[in-house]
């Protein structure tokens, strides 16, 4: 910066010239100590005696200019749990778009008589929509309703009886429904539902128990809804204390017919109900319409059945098509709720459409390079599904941040923006609804937040008090305190973000 020398006779004008020079310097010596304050804030907090066994990175730049405010390990590579769901989802809107529908189709082969008898089978042709008799997203038929629109379909073309079966196509994706290294504990459960060509309830269902007198006692099972066929369960679910919660688990793999079901549910109520994954959801979407189908008088003489078999439907015996609702609002409740399932079914439509092959290892290469064509370095990235389920999936902060920056250039930014859980909002249906509360990050602040065991993440964006939009991401691995802990360092750093000029 040259300064001049300014010979006036007016000391005033002097004065004002000269501190139009200085100015800038002086806003430029504010912001680096603002930086530099945020930086020596962040390395303290998380120097604490028990944190000293985590690993930490933070990385925050403007997003207009990717102008560089914090980086702490920004290359480091982390687990960073649900957090991965942000650029999961932003890859699907820039290579889907945001008015894409997921479709799902019913055809019938063999002939109608004149009685009404179909000599054939019905075919429900997934197409990956995984909202499919779910009631999460506005526009979605729950699973009772969606029931009722294929019965009616089929009974107005006069069909009384079938002859074959219910056959589920599940050819439009793989067959590899549970990416490599999600664990044990669970596939079982209602977020560690496997992805499928074809969905079905969020592929999910409640099991309800009946909790024993005393602490300790066997919690009897009741039922399962909806009922699912040909599924036993070893229970070994005990009564917690009153309040206790929900402590229990489910134990299946994909396709298992025998569940083991441990842990424990309050006492004190008349019945409580945990979530479990089906194991076979196009199998249960079989079944159940060919239940439907025989309530409604058209009875079906076949056994339901799966086949991934591709094969070529005519037109003209299509029975009816159901559309998802667009892509703008699947993402909206992927982010907001954080619903693995849906992050994996968005992986694999983005390797159909690519590659011609709906699977998680074609879906994963699109995602990088996408990511790379964008101009961010891919260094550190190593996925293995596009949920962040997997402790195997590692991003760097940087990464995040950089990708945040590049949507808020994207066409589609303000659906991505929106699909980010509100800070300190209570109406929002986030995870942060008590984050930032009293606090410059109330209202201000979009989030996506990541959790699993040892791992917590926070990447989004805050606007400064000029308004300067800012991309951030925070990430804490293998730490031994509880989640509150890193909860309160991660906002009290945000907090300085949103207060730079």
């Amino acid at each position: 910066m040259k300064f001049h020398i300014l010979y006036l006779k007016n000391k005033t004008l002097l004065i004002v010239v000269l501190f139009s020079y200085l100015l800038p310097l002086h806003s430029f010596i504010a912001t680096a100590f603002a930086k530099e304050d945020i930086s020596q804030i962040f390395q303290k907090q998380i120097n604490r005696p028990k944190l000293k066994h985590a690993q930490w990175s933070f990385y925050a730049e403007y997003a207009d200019t990717g102008e560089n405010i914090v980086d702490f390990n920004g290359e480091k590579s982390l687990a960073p749990a649900s957090g991965l769901k942000a650029i999961t989802t932003g890859v699907a809107l820039m290579l889907l778009g945001e008015g894409f529908r997921f479709e799902t189709n019913l055809y019938y082969d063999g002939e109608i008589s004149d009685t009404g008898i179909l000599q054939g089978n019905l075919y429900l042709v997934g197409g990956g929509d995984p909202t499919l008799g779910s009631d999460q997203v506005k526009g979605s038929p729950g699973l009772e309703k969606l029931m009722q629109t294929w019965v009616v379909s089929v009974r107005k073309l006069k069909i009384h009886q079938i002859t074959g079966s219910v056959i589920v196509d599940t050819s439009f994706f793989d067959q590899e429904t549970v990416p490599d290294f999600w664990t044990w504990s669970d596939i079982g459960n209602y977020f560690g539902a496997g992805s499928s060509a074809l969905c079905i309830h969020d592929n999910l269902y409640s099991l309800f128990f009946k909790p024993g007198s005393r602490v300790g006692d066997s919690a009897e099972i009741v039922r399962t809804e909806p009922k699912v066929e040909d599924i036993e369960f070893d229970n070994h679910m005990r009564t917690g204390k009153i309040g206790s919660g929900d402590n229990g688990y489910i134990y299946c793999a994909p396709k298992q017919r025998v569940a083991t079901v441990r842990g424990t549910i309050p006492a004190g109520v008349k019945e409580f109900s945990i979530k479990g994954s089906i194991p076979d959801p196009p199998l249960f979407a079989a079944h159940y319409l060919t239940e439907w189908l025989y309530r409604s008088s058209v009875p079906v003489s076949g056994t339901a059945t799966v086949t991934n078999r591709r094969r070529n439907y005519q037109d003209e015996k299509k029975i009816c098509s159901i559309y998802s609702p667009p892509l703008t609002d699947i993402i909206k409740i992927t982010n907001k709720k954080s619903i693995n399932l849906y992050a994996e079914q968005l992986v694999k439509m983005v390797a159909h459409k690519g590659t011609g092959i709906g699977s998680t290892k074609r879906g994963i290469p699109i995602i990088e390079n996408t990511l790379n064509s964008l101009g961010i370095d891919t260094g550190g990235f190593s996925l293995f599904d596009g949920s962040g389920l997997s402790r195997n999936t590692m991003v760097t902060t940087k990464i995040c941040a950089k990708f945040l920056s590049a949507m808020a250039k994207q066409k589609a930014f303000d659906t991505f923006y929106n699909s980010l859980s509100v800070a300190g909002d209570p109406r929002d249906i986030g995870h942060v609804k008590k984050f930032g509360v009293g606090t410059p990050l109330a209202f201000n602040a979009r989030v996506k937040t990541g959790y699993i065991k040892g791992v917590r993440s926070h990447s989004g964006y805050v606007r400064s008090r000029s308004g300067r939009l800012i991309s951030f991401s925070l990430i804490c691995n293998n730490f031994s305190s509880p989640t509150r802990t890193i909860d309160s360092i991660h906002q009290s750093v945000l907090v300085k973000l949103a207060n730079l000029q």
